[in-house]
């Protein structure tokens, strides 16, 4: 086999960006990394068209993950009215194999993979050696996946966490009561970018006139120049420690629960605190539970997701090579 063959295009079809890169399927590394915003596209082609042109050519292996549907030969996008299918990526990229898969269940895939230098650990625990783990993203949306070994790999299944309902609880501020957090929002728009922001501008009021990106309000807090900032990661952290520990539950977590996307890499500091801490952990039977689960956050959410769409690709590239030795 060629080094060449071994190399596959890979990417990540999100609802902000779209992040491409070529990737050594045996190795799991990437280069020729590229960052893409999605709004400057009328479809996702139009994407790869253009990081095509700056590499001198494209590995005959292709393997995407998207935000949305993968169905069969066709892919349709949860935040846009997008639908892909495998003849589309083949007319544009010439790729004779594509693999098409769930960007969670991509990242997911990833997680036992992971090296030490790619996740800062919030709390060490005492993680359980081939039990389930548990991956919650949280970006410009929110999606959860667990992960089961059995024989011998790992295998990923994909939760709809975007779509349960947010509860806020008692020991919640009082001013949250009136605002859209009280309304029941979905976890997709709580634990988000677009989750902070909102936090924000509740906690605010409607004398602050100054608009604040995810990101803006992440450093203010973090540097505690600004104390709505500082108190909306309290409260983010708190919440975000919330869901953690209702995942691990879910998903019958003992060999570590990992938060990915941009929200938590971007506000770390303020998940190492008591506020994450005491809201992952709770009371009685829960804590009981939950006390010896390392949790871990994923630095880069994308590069994850592309290493795991390219090990899925080699996965099922020598899954399909065994299958054809077998034939007499």
């Amino acid at each position: 086999m060629t080094e060449h063959f071994r190399q596959a295009l890979v990417g990540v079809f999100g609802g902000t960006y779209i992040t491409l890169a070529i990737s050594d399927i045996d190795e799991l590394t990437v280069n020729n990394f590229a960052l893409l915003n999605t709004a400057d596209f009328d479809e996702p082609m139009q994407a790869v068209e253009r990081y095509l042109k700056s590499i001198p050519r494209c590995p005959d292996k292709v393997a995407f993950a998207f935000a949305g549907n993968v169905s069969g030969d066709s892919v349709e996008f949860e935040s846009r009215k997008w639908r892909v299918t495998r003849n589309d990526i083949r007319a544009v990229t010439g790729a004779t194999h594509v693999f098409m898969i769930n960007d969670v269940e991509a990242a997911a895939l990833m997680v036992p993979n992971l090296s030490r230098y790619d996740v800062v650990g919030l709390r060490q625990g005492r993680a359980v050696p081939y039990g389930n783990k548990a991956l919650a993203i949280c970006g410009s949306g929110m999606n959860i996946a667990g992960l089961v070994h059995s024989k011998g790999e790992w295998l990923p299944v994909a939760g709809r966490g975007s779509l349960m309902s947010f509860l806020l609880a008692p020991s919640d501020p009082a001013e949250l009561r009136q605002t859209r957090f009280a309304e029941e929002p979905t976890y997709d728009e709580v634990f988000s970018g677009k989750g902070l922001v909102a936090l924000y501008g509740a906690l605010a009021g409607k004398d602050h006139k100054q608009a604040l990106g995810a990101r803006q309000i992440a450093a203010a807090g973090l540097t505690g120049e600004d104390p709505v900032a500082v108190r909306s990661l309290q409260i983010m952290a708190t919440w975000l420690g919330r869901m953690a520990g209702e995942v691990a539950l879910i998903f019958g977590t003992s060999d570590g629960l990992y938060l990915g996307g941009g929200l938590p890499a971007n506000i770390v500091p303020a998940l190492q605190t008591g506020h994450f801490e005491q809201a992952f952990l709770g009371t009685g039977r829960r804590a009981d539970y939950l006390r010896d689960i390392p949790v871990s956050v994923v630095k880069m959410a994308a590069d994850a997701a592309m290493r795991g769409a390219a090990l899925a690709s080699g996965r099922a590239s020598s899954s399909h090579s065994a299958r054809r030795l077998s034939v007499p």
